[in-house]
Order: structure tokens, then C-alpha cells, then sequence
């Protein structure tokens, strides 16, 4: 595909600049298709088309983290250099490969808490400066309708879940019975989180952090070490309480929809089951260090796997997998609500 005149008019600039360009050819990284054009010099710069949240929140990152994210050379909409190459996940990788790609990923982590963020949960906000973060109400992907506000507390949020989990469920269940025992699943898993939020470390629950929504294994630039030097799609982000960022590489997750057992016919791993959980092994340890990191990602293991659930897209008529689910990891139920439609945490 030729480039277009927004293409040519950025390498023409590169050219101007004393850039000598080596090869320019198109492909796909994270969720868009991009230009990546090759420099004499060894660096690699793409050239893609981003949303203005995206461009905002990656001129901040540059100002105060040190957050492996793109370097913006020019809006046009805009243009980002990225060291390294696209990282393929395949089971054939060495296993120092993997292991380094699992340790450069914790240490974007713990990156990304060590920044200081606004205390509500949400979304950057397209109005954010190099100065200044704003959040507005979390942006989700296509399938999910966004948040009707910032949310000042996790009980507040998971209260909006519960909301959403039910009316996704009345509306793709027939037959009243149905609705009415996807509902019922629905409200006792929430029942569940209530009592399981008391057991959860304070300022894991009450922090708020940045967390990047759309990780996986076609968002990272890599080096021949292993290391990741750039990540893609930053208009998916979120700000979240501590206890929900922390999380394993998503390619390494065997748990709540991930878990074998009541996961989607169509769903399928990148790993093994025995490599993913050594590798999470490996993952642990290169977090330790941190231990408000580590308490965050070792105890909400269950709340995480929770709202995952309430974000599956993949068919599940009256929310049997999910109920299966529950059960195998709370145990019996607590009993009916008094009102079941307005069961919610408080």
C-alpha cells in the first residue's frame, strides 16, 4: 500500500532532518495498522494514526516516567520512534527469551506504579497537558459502553460492574428464567466480593494507579535481549486501584475466564499450563522487591479473575461458566439477597 500524502509529507520531514532512511514498508502493531520505516542510523520510527488521548497521556509519560512508551517526533496526527522490533509470541521462543520478556514486563510494571496519578478511577482524558493529568470516565473497548462517571472508591466501581453484568445479561438471555438465574449467578458472586473486600490490604484497595488496558503479545517492541523497549495503544488505559493494576503478563493467565475449566470453547494459550506457571513464578519474584506491588498482585488474584467475568464477551448463556466458576472458588452460596435486582456493594 503506497504511503499517503500525511506519510510522505512525515518523510520528507525525516529527510530534511538529516534521516536517511534504509526501508519503509507497512505491517500491523497492537491494534492498528502502521508505517515502520527503518533509519540508517539502526532506529526504527513508525508512523500511525493515534487518538488524541492516546498522543496527550504518551507527551506526559515522557515528561514524568520512565515508562517504556513511544517517543512522539511529530503529530500529524502523529508519528512515534520506537526502538527495537515487534515482538511475536511463539511456545518455540528459548526460555531465556521468555524469561526476560516476563522480567522487562514487571519492571514496566512497577513503573507504572511509582507514578503519581489523579485518585479517581477513569481514563486520561484528552484535555491531560505534560503538566497536569485529567480523568474523565473509563473508556472501554467496542463492546462495552463507557462508564457513566469517575468512581471515587473500588466499592463504588464494582457497584457499576454489578449494574453492567446485569443488564448485558437481561439483554442477551431469552426466556425470563433465564434472565432471572443469570441474575441471581450475577448477584451472588457480587455477594461474595463484599465479604471478600474486608480481607484485602487497605491501601491496595484504596490507591489508585495507571494501568495500560490493552496489553498483549502484539503491543510490545522488543530488543535482541528480550527487553521491551516500547509499547503500543495507549488510548486504552485506565486509572485503577492498585488491587485491579497488578496483574500477570496477560499471555501467562490461567485464571477466572483464562481457566480451563470454564473457559469458552473458542478460547486458546499461548503457553502451557506448567510454563505459564513457571514463568508467573519468575514474574513474582521479579516483584517482590516491591511490596506494595506484590501484596497488590498476590491478593487480588480472585477480585481481578471477578471483574474479568464481568467484562467476557464470549457467549455464556445464564452465566453457567461463570457460575461454575464462582462456586469452585468462593464455595457455596451466602444465600438469596432480600431484593436480588438491587443487590450491590456498599
Amino acid at each position: 500500500m503506497p504511503a499517503s500524502s500525511i506519510e510522505q509529507t512525515f518523510l520528507a520531514q525525516l529527510t530534511q532532518q538529516g534521516f536517511h532512511m534504509r526501508s519503509f514498508r507497512q505491517r500491523r502493531l497492537g491494534a492498528h495498522p502502521v508505517f515502520e520505516i527503518s533509519l540508517a542510523g539502526g532506529q526504527t520510527v513508525l508512523i500511525q494514526r493515534l487518538f488524541e488521548s492516546e498522543t496527550a497521556l504518551l507527551r506526559w509519560l515522557s515528561s514524568h516516567s520512565a515508562v517504556p512508551a513511544p517517543h512522539l517526533l511529530h503529530v500529524l496526527p502523529s508519528s512515534a520512534e520506537i526502538p527495537g522490533n515487534a515482538f511475536t509470541h511463539t511456545r518455540r521462543c528459548p526460555s531465556w527469551a521468555k524469561e526476560q520478556l516476563v522480567r522487562s514486563y514487571a519492571d514496566f510494571a512497577l513503573k507504572l506504579f511509582d507514578i503519581d496519578i489523579p485518585q479517581t478511577i477513569g481514563s486520561i482524558s484528552v484535555t491531560s497537558s505534560t503538566d497536569e493529568l485529567v480523568v474523565i470516565p473509563r473508556i472501554c473497548s467496542a463492546n462495552h459502553a463507557h462508564a457513566p462517571g469517575v468512581f471515587p472508591t473500588l466499592q463504588k466501581y464494582l457497584e457499576y460492574l454489578s449494574t453492567l453484568k446485569k443488564r448485558r445479561a437481561f439483554t442477551s438471555d431469552t426466556g425470563e428464567e433465564s434472565r432471572f438465574r443469570a441474575q441471581a449467578s450475577i448477584s451472588q458472586l457480587i455477594a461474595h466480593l463484599r465479604g471478600h473486600l474486608t480481607q484485602l490490604d487497605e491501601r491496595c484497595v484504596r490507591r489508585m494507579v495507571l494501568a495500560h488496558d490493552g496489553l498483549g503479545d502484539m503491543n510490545f517492541m522488543v530488543d535482541s535481549s528480550g527487553n521491551i523497549t516500547g509499547i503500543l495503544d495507549w488510548w486504552r488505559n485506565s486509572t485503577l486501584p492498585a488491587i485491579l493494576a497488578a496483574d500477570y503478563p496477560p499471555w501467562l493467565r490461567y485464571d477466572g475466564i483464562n481457566d480451563p475449566r470454564f473457559a469458552a470453547p473458542s478460547k486458546s494459550w499461548l503457553e502451557t499450563q506448567e510454563e505459564s506457571a513457571r514463568l508467573r513464578r519468575i514474574y513474582q519474584g521479579a516483584v517482590k522487591s516491591n511490596d506494595f506491588y506484590y501484596t497488590a498482585l498476590m491478593q487480588g488474584a480472585q477480585l481481578r479473575a471477578a471483574v474479568g467475568w464481568v467484562f467476557d464477551i464470549e457467549d455464556d448463556p445464564c452465566c453457567v461458566r461463570m457460575r461454575q466458576w464462582t462456586l469452585s472458588t468462593f464455595g457455596p452460596p451466602i444465600g438469596s439477597p432480600s431484593n436480588d435486582n438491587q443487590c450491590i456493594i456498599t
